[in-house]
């Protein structure tokens, strides 16, 4: 008989990425059904989020006792408003679930403040209960799993690692694309992609650039938006930056994952992540990178081999990278090859098959999912 799994994925940030971790489960084996699983809108009263909350349990409880799952698989994040959205869901279930599955969690991002808040809340309720019931915990990069660990040995022990899927096929290089963004054939591109916000390091690429040498040469690209947004072009219009860069505002995804086969280089200097979709999607398509030796990152990617590291607060040391990387076309090259190699690390089977060994890991010696 075929195992089953639940599967709580987003309504709509990052779809493919949870299909095809469905797609990946069902292609080993597992019969797989899906259920919306996500935080509420933030511009609801905390009233109507612990309702929203609540709505979404219930859902997932009668959708449980109904399907009978081996492994009920969550996507949510590891920082004090998913932890509760998760402490509340897991309580319903511990309650009103007939046939209690396997408990896995996929954290998208982690905040280990929850780890020292003072709060009886935190500390005595919501974290002991979701480290007893959670078998399996998914983090994205070794720093978190290592941060756990010395905060908590118990969960330390349920914490495994996994990439996300990344499908270099969904981004397709075509002349009409660049004319339907106005990108210049003839200049190099640099490009990137995230939220227009301090953290993700947009302000050191916009300031590079007029110590850039080449920036003649030279386009920047801009996708995406944020708090930060309307500064920055601010910013590169008193740096009189208008004929070097590209604000082309929030792209959806689908179209989004075009511009890794339609431009040269990445830039991404964030200064925290956990496995940036971004980064791995154009590692995947084979272009050069520029980035910060932070979390996912510095677990699969070297230098100069994949990519060259930056400061994220730095602008200077921003602009020596784009000087060195536009300069030296055989580095280019080469960590072009060597991108497109590391890529297939993340493709649909490889990482399902991993989730499948983890899996096998928490069960009982001779049971098998």
């Amino acid at each position: 008989m075929r195992k089953k799994i639940l599967i709580g994925i987003p309504p709509k940030n990052h779809i493919d990425l949870a299909m095809d971790e469905v797609d990946g489960l069902e292609n080993l084996g597992y019969s797989c059904e899906t259920i919306t699983y996500t935080r509420n809108n933030q511009n609801l009263s905390v009233f109507n989020k612990l309702m929203g909350v609540l709505a979404n349990a219930f859902d997932l409880v009668k959708h449980l006792n109904r399907f009978q799952p081996d492994i009920l698989y969550l996507n949510s994040r590891f920082e004090p408003v998913g932890s509760t959205r998760d402490f509340i869901t897991l309580l319903a279930i511990k309650f009103f679930v007939k046939r209690r599955p396997k408990i896995a969690i996929k954290s998208h991002g982690s905040n280990f403040d929850i780890f020292i808040k003072k709060s009886f809340f935190y500390k005595k309720m919501v974290l002991p209960f979701l480290i007893e019931q959670v078998d399996l915990w998914w983090f994205l990069s070794q720093d978190e799993k290592r941060t756990i660990a010395l905060h908590h040995a118990k969960m330390g022990s349920k914490i495994f690692v996994t990439p996300n899927i990344i499908n270099p096929r969904r981004s397709v290089s075509s002349p009409l694309f660049l004319e339907k963004y106005g990108i210049p054939k003839d200049k190099f591109t640099f490009l990137f992609v995230g939220r227009m916000v301090k953290e993700k390091g947009v302000f050191s690429i916009i300031k590079s650039i007029p110590l850039f040498e080449q920036r003649d040469e030279c386009i920047f690209i801009f996708v995406g938006n944020g708090d930060d947004f309307e500064k920055i072009k601010l910013i590169s219009k008193e740096l009189n930056l208008d004929k070097y860069v590209c604000f082309l505002g929030f792209i959806p995804e689908e179209e989004c994952d075009h511009f890794y086969a339609n431009t040269d280089a990445l830039v991404f200097p964030s200064h925290d992540e956990g496995f940036a979709m971004a980064l791995f999607k154009s590692l995947a398509c084979g272009m050069p990178i520029l980035t910060t030796q932070i979390r996912a990152a510095k677990d699969y990617l070297k230098e100069p081999n994949n990519c060259l590291w930056v400061d994220g607060h730095s602008e200077q040391s921003v602009a020596t990278a784009l000087n060195r990387l536009y300069e030296d076309t055989e580095l280019r090259k080469r960590m072009s090859e060597n991108n497109v190699l590391l890529g297939r690390n993340f493709l649909k089977e490889k990482v399902t098959q991993q989730m499948q060994r983890d899996f096998l890991t928490v069960t009982e010696a001779n049971k098998k999912f």
